[in-house]
């Protein structure tokens, strides 16, 4: 089975161009330079997988004309994830059917305190504002079926975040990662395709460098690895130009297809 992966946004969490920033990525006229929040839609045998709704979900559902969700995965709480939840509101109504939205026990209990209108109760039952099915992920069992697709998924951290990690067949997504367990390099085996956030080249305390999701790639031994969660001090094509063999910087619109 063959499954596509669409990157709706590559940007870090402020977008690309930053606000009210001159510098030259921000006045670049390079359409590879104009970064969204970083989200993907997976689409497997007819199936939209949303991985992450970020702020900028509405522009990304107009600009890429989606006019189905069928599942979502959550990778962590950050606000920059997440924050195009109530935009989800659109494909309930259009389909009477709430969505099934996959996550950890650290990001639903973190998205009961941020949206605590989506977890109100109105007569004894369960009201949720965006009409999603929360389903919470066990990290004893590392995988779990969404219409016959196996999605895997392991854990690791950004400082006081916890974030989850997703593989479909030969391709994985691995956003927002900073500190991690050598053990979850047992479940990126054997990819074709990884999907790795890398800031900028300078050091962050909470992202990996280009460098540093250099050398995590080549642990993993990943045959080619997309950089996203590119933040504005990355030029594309400059940058593009430096990079290492099967090494690539993603960008807004790029469609990869992948094995299952």
């Amino acid at each position: 089975m063959k499954g596509q992966v669409l990157f709706l946004g590559t940007g870090s969490s402020m977008g690309v161009p930053v606000i009210g920033c001159l510098c030259d990525v921000c006045k670049s006229k390079d359409a590879f330079n104009k970064r969204l929040r970083p989200s993907v839609l997976l689409k497997v045998n007819s199936k939209n997988i949303l991985v992450d709704v970020t702020p900028d979900f509405r522009q990304q559902a107009l600009l890429y004309n989606i006019d189905r969700i069928d599942a979502v995965l959550l990778t962590h709480a950050h606000f920059d994830h997440i924050g195009g939840l109530d935009d989800l509101r659109i494909f309930y109504f259009n389909n009477n059917k709430p969505i099934k939205c996959f996550l950890s026990q650290h990001t639903y209990d973190e998205l009961k305190r941020q949206y605590y209108y989506l977890f109100e109760e109105m007569d004894g039952n369960k009201t949720v504002s965006a009409q999603l099915d929360f389903e919470v992920i066990d990290n004893k069992k590392n995988s779990f079926f969404i219409d016959g697709i196996e999605i895997n998924y392991f854990f690791y951290h950004q400082k006081t975040m916890h974030v989850t990690g997703y593989r479909i067949g030969n391709m994985a997504y691995v956003s927002d990662i900073r500190e991690y367990d050598d053990d979850i390099l047992t479940y990126l085996k054997d990819l074709d395709v990884l999907i790795l956030s890398a800031l900028r080249f300078e050091p962050s305390i909470v992202h990996f460098s280009i460098e540093e999701a250099t050398e995590f790639s080549k642990k993993v031994g990943a045959k080619k690895t997309y950089f996203t969660h590119i933040a504005h001090e990355i030029d594309h094509a400059k940058v593009q130009s430096v990079l290492e063999d099967n090494f690539f910087l993603s960008y807004d619109g790029l469609e990869l297809d992948f094995n299952i």
